[in-house]
Parts: C-alpha cells; structure tokens; sequence
C-alpha cells in the first residue's frame, strides 16, 4: 500500500522526533504497519478534501498533520515499549515517566490545528449557521380575524 502524503525519505525520523524516541525503540517497519499509518494519513485525508490538490504552505500543514496524526495513533502503546526500571549489580537506571495519554491528546490536537490552517477543510472552514423561526404567520392571521 502506498503512502498518500507521508511521501518523503525524513517522515520515519520525523515522526519518532514526535515522540521523543528512536530506531531502537520503534522501527520503520513499525509505523508503515497497515494498522498505523494508513489509518493516520486516511484520518487527515477525510478532513482536507482535496488534499492530492494542496500546494505550498497548505501541502506542508497536510504533512504536518499526517505527522502528528501518525505518531498520535502510536502513542497508546509506548508504555508497554519501556520499561519503568532497571537495577544490576553495577548499575541502576528509571526511565523518565511520560504521560502517554496527555501527549496522544496533544499530538491530536497539533494535527487538528494544522488541519485548520488549511482552506476549505472540513476542521477549517467557517460553515454558515442557518437559524429558524417558528410560524409567526400563522398567530398573527389568527390575531387579525378575531
């Protein structure tokens, strides 16, 4: 399956760069997963009609977005990648504690703001709001015949 917007050769990088992490720790083939990152790119795709058409700053809010969205969906299962500890007889270690959850939410919310940059995004786009009246007329021939 070919990518749709995550075309470059620096979107691996990137999206590790997102979470802070390295090769070692997620691999390409990891997040290029069928279950990863054509989910992220078609979440993004559903928002930005259009998007094969985007040019310019628009394409690299596109990118931006299909970064974060990514890297947004593999977030859950970092805690399970580390470990909290390590103790040996030479050495101990703790692993910085991230709240996984808190940057999933922030990673969605940063793709969602680039998708708002984009004109004529569904995110983006200023809809008009139509308000109703109730039936006026009706009460005001009733008023006039009495």
């Amino acid at each position: 399956m070919a990518n749709k917007i995550l075309i470059t050769d620096t979107y691996h990088d990137e999206i590790r760069g997102r979470l802070g992490i390295g090769e070692d720790v997620l691999s390409n083939a990891e997040i290029d997963a069928p279950s990863i990152l054509p989910i992220g790119e078609n979440k993004v795709i559903a928002a930005v009609p259009g998007y094969e058409d985007l040019t310019g700053d628009d394409q690299t809010y596109l990118y931006a977005a299909a970064i974060c969205m990514v890297a947004a969906i593999i977030t859950p299962s970092m805690a399970a990648r580390f470990k909290k500890a390590k103790k040996d007889f030479d050495f101990s270690y703790e692993n910085q504690t991230v709240n996984w959850n808190k940057l999933a939410e922030g990673l969605f919310d940063e793709a969602y703001g680039y998708i708002d940059e984009i004109p004529d995004s569904f995110r983006g786009s200023d809809v008009p709001i139509i308000g109703l009246a109730g039936p006026t007329r009706l009460k005001e021939m009733k008023r006039r015949h009495v």
